[in-house]
């Protein structure tokens, strides 16, 4: 059966898959390997269950740094535009005064005053951007661009200030501007112009004054660290200066953030190997960077995952190894021990399984069952030993009978022969003696060798050659040379018999006609195996010629009547039977070999 499904299987790639699906399908032909595969089916859904639970908790403990990242963004835009929007009221409220410049100026103090000296500059600029007066901050003042003027009144405009290239562009302060009306000094409105301010970007914890609100995001042990990042992303500095932040991020974050704010995502939020990280625009169109690492509790968490999937798998692998060595103890074993008794009883030991409760149940009630049919075809071969024995001893006694009475009947034809005056009728008695003992001989060798399914054909044919060359005289002399050339065959008695009438009467009418007037010869005889379904018989001689010694000897008739009885026998045999006469007298005869039978002791 495999051997066809080999034949049947392709030899292209799904050939290499079937061969592979097939050793698979070997791996499971073990009782082991089975119960290991019935318990992870069985624990599989329970398994899913457990670890989906696991995972949804490991992404949430995985998630939670990300969203602290963006909780800090959303109130560090939440706290510029509160003080953006609280500056840009301070500044409309002057702005409504209808105050000549002089009177703003006097205003901008007291803001500047009021609210601690927060802002770097506050200052008046006219219609074409140029300052008219200040508070603050004096140098390095610039003129109002078109940019940072707003659009319409009761607009504010909010724009930031980088520190130049020689702090890579990086983000200062925030300007905002609103639109105002500047008075004459009596009350009415005389020209238009600016309010502006700037505010700077650092949120250092000295600065703020109690109660602000954006000192929950300074303080000194937050785990979130924020930094302001130029137009690119190549650069940062911290928002808070004096809060123990490392003033850059990592290079490898970076360079993500760069690769991020190349793509032009104005937000965007990724995981670190321990933390998390948020990217986004602020107020104004400045870009925050917020990072963090994960806290003792998500580091816990994260640690009792790997703990409780390390432990799970060890507990599975503890299960399926506890299983395997439960199955070899309680099952493998004892059916080992049945499979390893049964292969002793078959050859030829004593079937001894003795069944105890260790066992299952199932595999007591096998061994008991065998137990049984052991018994009992036990019983049956002794009963066919002695019935084979008994068949034997009486094919040895037919055989042994059989040829008594043939060579008693040769016996009586011989002493027949001899009582005959006439030469023709004393040889046709000498024939029929030839063929009754070569019968005689093959019943002898069935009988004295044992060989009652077949026979060995190399000494039959040798004995049988010499018998008759002796039966005609021709033994002691020498006059006729003798040549076997028969290979150790071996024959059913079906096809040995009328080979040895061809032999017998080939072989004697060789004797009797070929080497004529005491003329000297060979004599071959050969028999070998052509192929494993055919063999071949030859009988050649270098003497005169069948023809030749018919004439000579005026027997043409009786020789006639020989060859007619080989040619019978060659077709009894299935046989060709060719004949040549050139340099004496060559018989060749093939014919299909029936298989001998195996001897019962093979059986």
């Amino acid at each position: 059966m495999n051997t066809m499904f080999r034949r049947s299987a392709p030899r292209n790639g799904e050939g290499r898959s079937y061969r592979t699906l097939l050793r698979i399908g070997r791996m499971f032909d073990a009782v082991r390997v089975r119960m290991m595969a019935i318990i992870l089916f069985a624990a599989m859904p329970i398994a899913l269950i457990g670890a989906v639970q696991a995972w949804r908790n490991y992404h949430k403990t995985l998630a939670a740094p990300g969203y602290r990242t963006d909780m800090t963004l959303e109130r560090v835009n939440l706290e510029i535009r509160h003080e953006v929007d609280d500056l840009g009221s301070m500044l409309r409220v002057v702005g409504h005064m209808a105050l000549d410049d002089e009177g703003i100026r006097r205003m901008l103090e007291l803001a500047q005053s009021l609210t601690g000296h927060h802002y770097d500059q506050i200052a008046l600029v006219d219609a074409l951007g140029n300052i008219v007066t200040q508070v603050g901050r004096t140098e390095g003042a610039h003129r109002l661009v078109l940019d940072d003027m707003p659009r319409f009144q009761g607009d504010v405009r909010v724009s930031y200030i980088n520190g130049g290239a020689e702090s890579h562009n990086l983000p200062i302060a925030f300007r905002v501007t609103v639109a105002t009306m500047i008075g004459d000094g009596s009350g009415h409105l005389a020209r238009s112009g600016f309010l502006t301010a700037i505010m700077p970007l650092s949120w250092a914890d000295r600065k703020l004054r109690p109660g602000d609100p954006r000192l929950d995001i300074v303080v000194r042990d937050n785990p979130v660290a924020i930094w302001v990042l130029n137009p690119d992303g190549s650069a940062a500095a911290p928002l808070c200066g004096d809060c123990d932040w490392p003033l850059m991020p990592s290079a490898m974050l970076l360079g993500r953030v760069q690769r991020i704010m190349r793509n032009g995502h104005d937000h965007a939020r990724g995981t670190l190997p321990d933390g998390a990280f948020s990217l986004g625009r602020v107020e104004g169109g400045v870009f925050v960077l917020a990072a963090t690492r994960r806290n003792a509790k998500e580091r816990h968490a994260v640690l009792m995952f790997a703990i409780a999937l390390v432990s799970s798998g060890l507990l599975l692998l503890t299960g399926l190894l506890g299983a395997s060595k439960s199955a070899d103890v309680l099952i493998v074993s004892p059916l080992r021990k049945l499979t390893a008794s049964v292969n002793l009883w078959q050859l030829g030991g004593v079937y001894d399984v003795r069944s105890n409760w260790a066992m299952p149940f199932e595999v007591r009630q096998l061994a008991h069952a065998f137990s049984k049919a052991t018994r009992r075809l036990a019983r049956h071969e002794r009963r066919l030993e002695r019935a084979a024995v008994r068949q034997e001893l009486l094919l040895k006694e037919m055989h042994h009978r059989v040829k008594n009475n043939l060579q008693i009947v040769a016996s009586l034809l011989n002493l027949q022969a001899g009582r005959i005056t006439q030469p023709a009728a004393r040889e046709e008695f000498a024939q029929a003696r030839d063929r009754v003992r070569a019968l005689a001989t093959l019943h002898r060798y069935l009988y004295a060798e044992g060989g009652l399914y077949n026979l060995n054909m190399q000494s039959f044919v040798r004995e049988l050659c010499g018998q008759i060359m002796h039966a005609i005289g021709e033994a002691d002399d020498g006059r006729i040379t003798l040549d076997i050339q028969v290979e150790d065959l071996l024959m059913v008695p079906d096809q040995a018999v009328p080979l040895a009438l061809i032999v017998t009467e080939a072989v004697s009418n060789t004797i009797k006609y070929a080497f004529p007037d005491g003329a000297r010869g060979t004599l071959e005889v050969g028999l070998r195996q052509v192929d494993r379904m055919r063999a071949c018989l030859w009988i050649a001689d270098d003497g005169v010629g069948m023809a030749a010694g018919r004439v000579r000897r005026g027997n043409e008739e009786r020789s006639g009547i020989g060859l007619q009885l080989i040619r019978g026998f060659a077709r009894q045999l299935g046989g060709e039977l060719q004949m040549f006469e050139e340099n004496g007298t060559r018989y060749v005869l093939v014919f299909v070999l029936q298989q001998p039978e195996p001897d019962q002791d093979d059986i």
